[in-house]
């Protein structure tokens, strides 16, 4: 049966049983080309010999996968390898760039995030499963003793990149909840030549990308990357609409989000108790008595109640080992 295939692409993600999934595989790819994503990882000719058919139109149709966020590929010298999306969120990013895609399209998505993939982070965060992204801490809210890592300085991370893109954040593009800054996804290195390839982001230096990271703190977002040493982007993310982010506040799923190593401290002797911090922390972990009251054990590190704060009462401590981030 034709949805057969569609349900195998589905299981391979982790959503055997998801009714929505199947739904969108099928406004990304017909019968066919489903049939070929199910092969990969493979090339051209190798498509040509399983499916009969020529070199020529084997790559056209890989090339349209790819362009359409279904196919990742890689250099090769015998020719481009095209391989499946890797899991979940990988398939959510890269399709929702896709130009053409259907009218219906950014609607399945976003009824997929509200409803069929929440139990998925609950299953992560009860299971102890790695977290997918993590936060990247302002830099100018830590302590001046702190050791910072060259992985967990945004600012860092651009100087030494080699080639920087942008991309619409696709989760504030579909979900719509806010109006905060939508082209700040920042792309590096590899991920920049993706998108750059793909024809989906556009080519940045790199103090338009610290602007970027700039505007993005002043916005009340949070730098994320993924959850290894060096990630091929930057994310800035709101709480409203971000496939992490919103899920971090909830002590059920927050296990999709992995903190930094710092953790928000108040000065007593300065906080004025004004509130603000408690609008601006994405996780609720903010409470006002006398002062203002972190919850550490909810707080990421973040460091935007610090950045935010008219007095200065706010700073980030180092709480964390280094083995905190997986390299």
């Amino acid at each position: 049966m034709a949805g057969d295939i569609y349900k195998e692409l589905s299981k391979r993600l982790m959503f055997e049983n998801s009714s929505i999934l199947p739904q969108i595989w099928q406004r990304v790819a017909n019968e066919t080309q489903a049939q070929i994503i199910a092969y990969l990882p493979a090339n051209a000719q190798q498509i040509a010999q399983k499916f009969n058919m020529s070199v020529e139109e084997a790559s056209r149709t890989l090339e349209e996968l790819f362009k359409r966020g279904a196919a990742f590929k890689k250099a090769k010298p015998e020719g481009a390898e095209y391989r499946p999306p890797k899991h979940i969120v990988q398939f959510h990013d890269a399709t929702l760039l896709w130009k053409d895609a259907p009218e219906d399209f950014k609607r399945l998505w976003v009824q997929f995030m509200d409803t069929e993939y929440p139990p998925l982070l609950e299953v992560v965060t009860k299971a102890g499963i790695p977290s997918f992204m993590r936060v990247i801490p302002i830099n100018k809210t830590l302590q001046p003793e702190s050791e910072v890592l060259v992985y967990e300085d945004a600012y860092k991370i651009i100087e030494d990149a080699k080639e920087i893109a942008v991309v619409d954040c696709v989760c504030r593009l579909s979900h719509g909840n806010c109006t905060k800054p939508l082209n700040v996804c920042i792309q590096i290195n590899n991920g920049a030549a993706y998108t750059l390839e793909r024809g989906t982001g556009r080519k940045i230096n790199k103090e338009e990308a610290i602007k970027i990271l700039q505007e993005s703190e002043e916005a009340g977002l949070v730098h994320m990357t993924e959850n290894k040493g060096f990630g091929n982007a930057i994310c800035n993310c709101c709480s409203c609409c971000c496939e992490m982010l919103r899920f971090a506040g909830n002590k059920a799923t927050r296990g999709v989000v992995a903190k930094s190593r710092f953790t928000a401290y108040v000065d007593s002797n300065l906080c004025s108790s004004c509130g603000l911090c408690i609008s601006v922390c994405p996780v609720h972990a903010v409470t006002i008595a006398d002062t203002a009251i972190i919850d550490a054990d909810m707080c990421i590190g973040c460091g935007l109640c610090s950045s935010h704060c008219p007095v200065q009462a706010i700073h980030l401590k180092e709480t964390r080992p280094k083995g905190h981030i997986p390299v």
